[in-house]
């Protein structure tokens, strides 16, 4: 069958595990992920819960797609995907842009720094929405989580929009968004992510932090804010401007504690890479339904992948992960 465009949705299909016992046939799930430093491949079999991802069983293949080539001692954090750009960040806000084909990627120039460069802007989510700036530009704005603790300008939990040249060599601040966490909802820091689907801007978080046992993880929604609102580029958001305000324990009660990485929505379902890659932080793939409010899915990636995952966008109905240094393709066959 085709594969999704560019534009399209990637559908979760119906699964229901009283039917399991119906089934003729016994769903394998056969790993294919190159290992680049050795040109090696390897595989392995094991299924994964919830609904099926795109799916007539539960398979995906995943490959390595190679090694990024960012600037060297920042960490890599957020990333998504704009037609056939890779726009790949790293902490304190280095941009690298990068030309895919789906199989390979290639760098397109030098790495630059974002226009909300500073040490405190960890970059941990990048989102790309669907307004152009000018209909002229390349990409439309990109949505940038500062993600850290440290404070800028006395304030912390910002996302900054970003105005990328179309030259590929520098960025304009065109707006800044900041949430008053005046009860403070949230914890370590406010991770943000654009539904750009139905243009709603999402907050995720610790309520506390990750070594805390009262711990828990809270999910926000807000209205995207237009860029005529903004006050000397700046616009405030309060728990006034709250379209929804609850938390996934609430109505999931299996363990979950991973440390936040990187945001995804597609179809409203939020897509959560998770995990460092060793016993203590397994690497998970965790698909929450927005609309449910119900864990879809949650995805064993520790034999697919290796490294710190960070964050992940979709390109021709495939989901690119980024890792820390590295980028991997899981393909959901059907």
């Amino acid at each position: 069958m085709r594969s999704l465009k560019n534009d399209e949705s990637l559908p979760l299909c119906r699964y229901s595990l009283l039917n399991v016992f119906m089934k003729k046939f016994v769903f394998t799930l056969v790993l294919l992920c190159a290992i680049s430093a050795k040109g090696q491949s390897s595989s392995s079999d094991f299924v994964y819960t919830g609904a099926e991802v795109c799916l007539a069983e539960h398979t995906f293949s995943c490959r390595h797609l190679g090694k990024l080539q960012g600037v060297e001692k920042q960490s890599y954090q957020g990333m998504d995907i704009w037609k056939d750009y890779i726009v790949s960040c790293q902490n304190t806000g280095y941009v690298t842009i990068y030309k895919t084909d789906g199989n390979a990627f290639s760098k397109e120039g030098k790495s630059f720094k974002l226009a909300s460069f500073h040490q405190n802007n960890h970059c941990n989510v990048v989102s790309f929405s669907r307004t152009f700036y000018d209909k002229k530009d390349v990409f439309p704005l990109l949505y940038v989580s500062q993600c850290q603790r440290g404070r800028i300008n006395g304030r912390k939990d910002l996302i900054y929009v970003e105005r990328i040249a179309n030259d590929l060599k520098s960025s304009e601040l065109v707006q800044t968004i900041y949430f008053k966490d005046v009860h403070q909802l949230f914890g370590y820091a406010l991770q943000w992510v654009v539904d750009t689907d139905r243009n709603y801007l999402y907050g995720y978080g610790n309520t506390v932090d990750n070594t805390n046992p009262l711990n828990r993880h809270r999910i926000v929604k807000f209205r995207i804010p237009a860029l005529d609102e903004s006050t000397d580029g700046l616009v405030t958001l309060t728990e006034d401007d709250l379209l929804e305000n609850y938390l996934i324990e609430d109505t999931y009660a299996a363990p979950f504690n991973p440390i936040g990485q990187g945001l995804f929505i597609r179809n409203g379902q939020l897509f959560m890479p998770t995990g460092v890659g060793n016993d203590e932080h397994p690497s998970i793939l965790y698909v929450w339904n927005l609309d449910t409010r119900s864990m879809q899915n949650v995805i064993d990636l520790r034999k697919a992948t290796f490294g710190e995952l960070e964050d992940c966008a979709c390109y021709r109905g495939e989901l690119f992960i980024q890792a820390q240094g590295d980028l991997f393709k899981l393909s959901f066959q059907r």
